[in-house]
């Protein structure tokens, strides 16, 4: 039987490198960055959270995208721990055992590499599955979690003040790193981990469009 997932947007960022706009609102292509994150990520998903900073964001964001009677909001609690708030108010709401967890920037996950991130993480009960680069660096936001260890592991650290999604993983005991490799092999450009976070990013990704 196939094992339901939830996808987790977090939109609550304070967006400073577009000040005063709000960065998930920014279009490209005639199309707000979170809703092109919405439609990929559906499409492998049972259920989608996005988890806002506030109501009157949430408002916002309901006004600038499609179908939203099939999109759960929830917004930011406790405030000032960075991502984890959305972390901690989206895996409180969601429905299933995973969850992949994306930025509302990132207009070109790749459905095919979700579907490869759920499979590892199902196959193996893994508590996260987060994919690695060469250098060491990680991809936390473009990562499958699973729900009861993640939780915990976010409210222990935010109970502590740590807002820092490592602080978080460091709390995990069965992580696969997966390398950066065996992404490349389902999309060679890897152009699933793109995040539109500047006003001249989006310029560069709109001129090789």
């Amino acid at each position: 039987m196939q094992t339901k997932k939830t996808a987790l947007i977090l939109a609550g960022g304070k967006s400073q490198r577009f000040y005063p706009f709000d960065k998930c609102s920014i279009t490209l292509n005639n199309k707000p960055l979170i809703q092109h994150a919405i439609d990929r990520i559906s499409s492998v998903t049972e259920e989608v959270i996005v988890a806002a900073r506030d109501e009157e964001q949430g408002e916002r964001i309901k006004k600038i995208i499609k179908n939203t009677n099939k999109i759960v909001f929830v917004f930011d609690s406790p405030k000032n721990v960075g991502p984890l708030a959305g972390f901690l108010s989206g895996l409180e709401r969601a429905s299933f055992s995973y969850s992949i967890v994306i930025g509302c920037d990132m207009p070109f996950v790749n459905e095919s590499v979700v579907k490869f991130l759920f499979e590892i993480a199902n196959r193996d009960k893994y508590d996260a599955v987060v994919p690695g680069w060469e250098n060491g660096m990680l991809e936390p936001l473009h990562a499958v979690y699973r729900r009861e260890p993640m939780l915990a592991a976010v409210k222990e650290a935010t109970g502590k003040g740590e807002g820092k999604i490592f602080n978080v993983l460091a709390r995990l005991k069965n992580i696969n790193f997966l390398p950066i490799s065996k992404i490349r092999d389902i999309d060679p450009g890897l152009k699933t981990f793109t995040n539109i976070n500047t006003a001249e990013k989006l310029k560069k990704i709109q001129i090789l469009q």
